[in-house]
């Protein structure tokens, strides 16, 4: 006969693990560019009830009607660019500390800027990174790698980066968590995730994932929503991802070229699209 005792331990037991699968789960984010959407059409992404946890803006500033409206529930993750580190970074950053704890770091350094990169050699990204990024984790900073896509050009940059960093410092250049962009189909995203798993081989050193771009560029709004019913279980899944963003913050009449009007979250009149509807709701 089973006692009280064992009953109570066992169901504490079961609890534990039904709320660590909980918080486990990858959480969803905003990736929202240097024209951010208007109020009305943002309040739609993070009414109440919406999944969405945190923020970033590609830049050091947060986002003002998420400051304003938000800070409690929506965390802002400032992303600091090469030519932001430096000896004042520290204190930029001092005022954002009290809702931010996550900094994102050097946006596709080896991209031209015209095409949305931050180039940098990864001899000098090296050195920055050291010298002005690290420190910042005794003040309670979780700080990413330079941020790549799945290209062969974004691994390359990071394995000299890595090569970089042994170089100054033996311990490397030391980082909380790996943040990627991935923009292809899920077949693709698992691929290049494993290969980054491989690369940072996160089982030794426990690093957790972000995918701060997420979409399919130049598909259909159909398409795009497949590669989301499809990523975001899978993601959420893998105990080792933190959180995933998709890229489309916008309406469909202010998409691109490239990424064009299936990526968006809401369409022309400010409406949530089907892929809007499931990243907001499901």
């Amino acid at each position: 006969m089973v006692s009280l005792s064992n009953r109570k331990s066992s169901l504490l037991l079961t609890l534990s693990l039904f709320l660590s699968t909980i918080t486990a789960a990858a959480t969803r984010g905003l990736a929202l560019g240097a024209e951010p959407l208007s109020e009305p059409d943002l309040a739609k992404l993070v009414e109440t009830g919406s999944p969405i946890k945190w923020y970033y803006t590609w830049s050091l500033s947060p986002n003002n009607y998420l400051k304003s409206n938000k800070a409690g529930d929506i965390k802002f993750f400032p992303l600091v660019n090469p030519d932001q580190a430096n000896s004042g970074l520290a204190n930029t950053l001092n005022g954002l500390r009290a809702a931010s704890d996550h900094l994102l770091t050097f946006n596709e350094p080896y991209i031209p800027a015209a095409n949305g990169g931050n180039p940098i050699e990864p001899a000098r990204a090296a050195q920055l990174y050291l010298d002005f990024l690290v420190p910042l984790r005794d003040k309670g900073w979780k700080i990413s790698h330079p941020v790549v896509s799945g290209s062969p050009q974004g691994r390359t940059w990071l394995s000299q980066f890595r090569d970089a960093c042994k170089a100054r410092n033996a311990a490397g250049c030391v980082s909380d968590f790996v943040s990627v962009h991935w923009y292809g189909p899920l077949d693709g995203l698992k691929d290049h995730l494993n290969q980054l798993r491989n690369f940072y081989n996160p089982n030794a050193n426990g690093l957790k994932f972000y995918i701060t771009e997420l979409a399919m560029p130049s598909a259909s709004e159909s398409e795009n929503l497949a590669l989301l019913t499809g990523a975001a279980p899978y993601l959420e899944g893998l105990d080792w991802v933190e959180g995933y963003a998709w890229f489309g913050s916008f309406r469909q009449n202010n998409a691109n070229s490239w990424t064009g009007p299936g990526v968006a979250l809401l369409n022309s009149n400010g409406d949530l699209t089907s892929v809007g509807k499931y990243y907001v709701n499901k």
